[in-house]
């Protein structure tokens, strides 16, 4: 087991166990559950049933296999099973992280995991219970093969992309990147082209293996070119923010490598380019900018720090010191400090980093590693809660609620009254697909009250409101005098036109 491997096991025993921690919290969790309900009861849900407003909609499946998942957890654990699932899920993703960058720079664990560190803050918005988590971990996976050497890795991305395809939407991004890398490979590195056949052949397989054929697209399609900024996560990245800072820190971090320490591989240079374009459009895309940006950052950006650090000590050579490192000019010690920082020489392709698995002969101490990792889960799952908290909820408003369509709640709501009302047809939920363009739009229109919204009431049918008591249409409608059916300090359910 190499150096990468151990410690890469380790930090992903040690973080996942932390999150172990976290309480269910993602409120599309409920209708992920009811959806892999209805699929194993039913087939692969392509239409909707939930709603009110848009019952009969196309809706997306290219999350089944993940709602399965989530699915399995709670029917073998109930909550507990589903932070069980969460739990593995963060760390797997975050030892791919940590794996993929130890492989850059195996000679300097301190500083391969302190270039890992913000892409795993940045992973820290996905440690939900949602296939998104999934997608994650199967871009770093991704990632991760891509540094291997050999064939056997490229053999591992097409099974590797059709699964995704068939886990959440973000497998384009990932068969994007595959054709790029491995159509570049086919044609630059004769002796693996077996290797990159398939894996581009698996990139193909991936837009039609799955229950939408070749509509998979559809939907990764749908967020990329027009993503609904009434969703905070896909809002622009903003410095300003927490997430959106660290974003701009990577950012930064990738763009003054690029321009000091020369001699990026053509890999890194596909697998960031397009990421960090994507990660302009909306801060959900942090994250997969991050772990792609990784690796590159751990075997470059070193360099680029001693680069920074002699400018500052007056060096007036240092400009040039990135590229006079790869060809000799320096002095010898000057040498020896650049190969040092800059970790493996880049001016190669088929110059790769070692085998994830490559020593033998410690098999106790290898084994006792895993079995403290493993130990650190079952631990942390076995003392995770055991029931799930619904403190954001109207759990007050359920024995109040009317049977049938007419009501409309919160958005963050619907997914929750999914599973836990299902004699209640929701009026929008997080699903989002179904209810792009004129429903949100009703929706926004009632719960702010703008001019004009009691006639969106009367042209939806709207009976009854589920809001919190600080929604304008929550005040409106009381200052009209209409019954309230239920309250709370979080919500109140509103009887429109009663008196």
């Amino acid at each position: 087991m190499s150096v990468a491997l151990r410690v890469s096991l380790l930090v992903a025993g040690a973080v996942g166990a932390a999150s172990a921690t976290f309480p269910v919290s993602d409120t599309d969790l409920y209708w992920h559950l009811a959806t892999a309900r209805e699929t194993l009861a039913r087939g692969i849900v392509r239409t909707d049933i939930f709603s009110w407003s848009a019952v009969g909609a196309p809706v997306a499946a290219d999350q089944w296999l993940g709602q399965l998942l989530l699915y399995a957890g709670y029917g073998l654990g109930s909550w507990q099973g589903v932070i069980a699932v969460r739990t593995i899920a963060v760390a797997l993703l975050v030892g791919l992280i940590s794996a993929a960058a130890l492989l850059r720079r195996p000679s300097s664990p301190v500083v391969a995991l302190a270039v890992a560190v913000p892409a795993i803050l940045l992973s820290r918005s996905l440690w939900t219970e949602r296939p998104e988590l999934f997608g994650a971990a199967f871009l770093a996976a991704l990632v991760l093969l891509l540094q291997l050497r050999g064939e056997r890795p490229l053999f591992a991305i097409a099974p590797l992309i059709v699964l995704w395809a068939n886990v959440h939407g973000s497998f384009a991004l990932g068969s994007g990147l595959v054709l790029l890398v491995c159509g570049r490979g086919l044609i630059a590195d004769p002796p693996l082209r077996r290797g990159y056949a398939v894996a581009v052949a698996g990139a193909l397989a991936s837009f039609v293996l799955t229950p939408a054929g070749p509509g998979t697209l559809a939907i990764p399609g749908l967020h990329l070119l027009g993503p609904p900024r009434e969703i905070q996560e896909w809002a622009i990245p903003s410095p300003t923010t927490p997430a959106g800072g660290l974003w701009a820190l990577v950012l930064a971090a990738v763009l003054a490598t690029a321009a000091l320490a020369h001699g990026a591989r053509a890999r890194d240079v596909i697998l960031v380019v397009p990421t960090a374009l994507l990660s302009l459009i909306a801060i959900r895309y942090a994250p997969l900018f991050a772990i792609a940006a990784t690796p590159y950052l751990a075997e470059r950006l070193p360099l680029a720090v001693t680069l920074i650090r002699r400018a500052a000590a007056g060096d007036e050579a240092s400009p040039a010191v990135a590229d006079a490192s790869e060809k000799g000019g320096l002095t010898l010690a000057e040498r020896r400090t650049a190969r040092s920082a800059a970790g493996p020489p880049a001016s190669s392709e088929r110059a790769r980093p070692p085998s994830l698995v490559r020593t033998r002969g410690r098999q106790p101490f290898e084994a006792a590693i895993a079995l403290i990792s493993g130990a650190l889960l079952v631990a942390s799952i076995a003392l995770a809660p055991r029931e799930v908290d619904e403190a954001a909820f109207p759990v007050g408003a359920l024995e109040a609620l009317p049977r049938g369509p007419g009501v409309l709640s919160e958005y963050d709501w619907g997914g929750w009254l999914i599973w836990r009302a299902p004699a209640t047809p929701v009026f929008v939920d997080g699903r989002l697909v179904p209810y792009r363009g004129q429903v949100l739009g009703d929706y926004v229109s009632v719960v702010e009250a703008p001019p004009g919204w009691r006639d969106v009431l009367e042209r939806r049918g709207i009976r009854w409101l589920l809001v919190r008591p600080s929604r304008p249409v929550a005040v409106r409608a009381q200052d009209l005098g209409w019954r309230v059916l239920s309250r709370s300090p979080y919500y109140v359910l509103i009887e429109v036109g009663g008196r």
